[in-house]
């Protein structure tokens, strides 16, 4: 009970707190201020008040009321108390002070306090902050701290109401797409690769892969499901129609009991198991999370300027902004801007280009939504079916990895790639 005492003893009101604050200034201590309403206190929160924390000596958090949340948010929140969210901050180690305020803004506390810096979260700009001109005035310091990756408060708040559960993985499985018919190399997924089909390579690293419960190879050719069959593989038939590898395992999911369905590529015999478990271990992370893929730093501009290596540019939590056969981002050069871009990577980037990798995660929902959309314009546009997914609002996860893809194309392709582990 003492320790309780000491954590309801952080709770001030103002006119408690500004002697305390006069005192801890005189001696020289940092204060640090930052706001919010704190409804169902998370990770995200925890994380964002510690790093505050790290910018002062001393952190005060300005907490809204129950009425400036309702104000703010509508009369169904907040879900906890005032009192309540009040005593969870103060709990935390890195939390010195707690004071409650009536107003929509803390311009007041601001006055009263002076912190040496106010401190947002990543959602703000300094220009969005009403309060920030005031901070400057008696020189004070605005931060903007970058957004914390998670869930937000008001997703999770309507999952309560809805009373939607956050489905957990229990099983994710492997499907390769496996056509015979290829227009630049008929029956390529049965040509040799060191002895062994290009399938066979696919599946038996595939099986590697440590987040998979089985792995299936999906195909409408029964000279690849006897190839499977003879080196001890799973194959399922489909039908001949589909215009997509996505269509195809599509078609098997809607047949099997899975959370997590990953598209693995039938033509990349040298797929990594690890790359496999990147793409699917946010799943177990963010109970949320729809869909995953896979990008690898671009090396040279060759890449960059490739059309045939699709680009992507991702947000600061790693969601797909947009893929493209474009170079992106397209770096303004410091000089004039010619009439005709001259794509170049310049040195020490503000970002670095993304090369996509082709390997996708979905939930098993998503996944038979997603094939009955009919193709986007922007799809069809680029020729990039992930387009579907973002023009339809569904946030795809990118995984950064050191995998970088080797796909078999051409009979050219599969000699070169034969040379190249003849010398490894």
């Amino acid at each position: 009970m003492i320790w309780l005492e000491k954590v309801r003893a952080k709770v001030k009101t103002l006119e408690k707190l500004l002697p305390i604050v006069a005192d801890l200034k005189g001696q020289g201590k940092k204060i640090v201020f930052t706001n919010g309403c704190f409804d169902l206190l998370h990770s995200g929160h925890a994380s964002y008040l510690a790093q505050a924390k790290s910018l002062g000596d001393v952190l005060i958090v300005g907490l809204n009321s129950d009425s400036s949340v309702r104000a703010l948010k509508g009369n169904e929140r907040p879900l906890v108390p005032q009192d309540d969210r009040a005593l969870l901050l103060a709990s935390l180690a890195f939390v010195d002070f707690v004071v409650l305020f009536e107003e929509l803004t803390p311009v007041r506390l601001i006055e009263a306090i002076k912190p040496d810096i106010h401190v947002k979260g990543g959602d703000y700009s300094e220009a969005d902050l009403p309060e920030a001109p005031l901070v400057r005035s008696y020189g004070g310091q605005v931060v903007i701290l970058p957004k914390v990756e998670g869930r937000s408060t008001t997703e999770l708040v309507q999952r309560i109401r809805s009373a939607i559960a956050l489905s957990q993985v229990k099983s994710a499985i492997g499907i390769i797409p496996a056509r015979y018919t290829s227009v630049r190399f008929p029956g390529k997924v049965l040509a040799k690769l060191q002895g062994k089909a290009i399938i066979q390579h696919v599946y038996e690293r595939a099986k590697q892969a440590k987040t998979l419960s089985d792995v299936i190879v999906a195909t409408d050719d029964q000279r690849v499901k006897e190839a499977v069959k003879g080196f001890g593989g799973k194959c399922l038939m489909t039908s001949p129609d589909h215009p997509s590898g996505t269509d195809r395992i599509a078609e098997i999911a809607r047949q099997i009991d899975c959370d997590v369905v990953v598209n693995i590529q039938g033509d990349e015999p040298l797929i990594a198991p690890e790359a496999i478990d990147e793409a699917v271990q946010p799943f177990f992370e963010d109970p949320s999370l729809k869909m995953t893929t896979l990008a690898t730093a671009i090396v040279d501009e060759d890449e960059y300027t490739n059309p045939n290596v699709v680009k992507v540019v991702i947000d600061r939590s790693g969601f797909a902004l947009y893929f493209s056969r474009s170079p992106l981002p397209f770096f303004r050069p410091k000089g004039k801007m010619p009439e005709k871009p001259n794509f170049k990577i310049p040195e020490n980037p503000l970002v670095s280009p993304l090369r996509h990798i082709g390997l996708y995660a979905y939930r098993r929902e998503l996944l038979l939504q997603f094939t009955q959309w009919s193709p986007t314009n922007l799809e069809r546009a680029e020729g990039l079916e992930q387009l579907r997914a973002l023009e339809h609002g569904v946030r795809i996860k990118v995984v950064i990895t050191n995998y970088r893809s080797i796909g078999v194309d051409t009979p050219e392709d599969l000699e070169r790639l034969e040379k190249m582990l003849g010398q490894v």
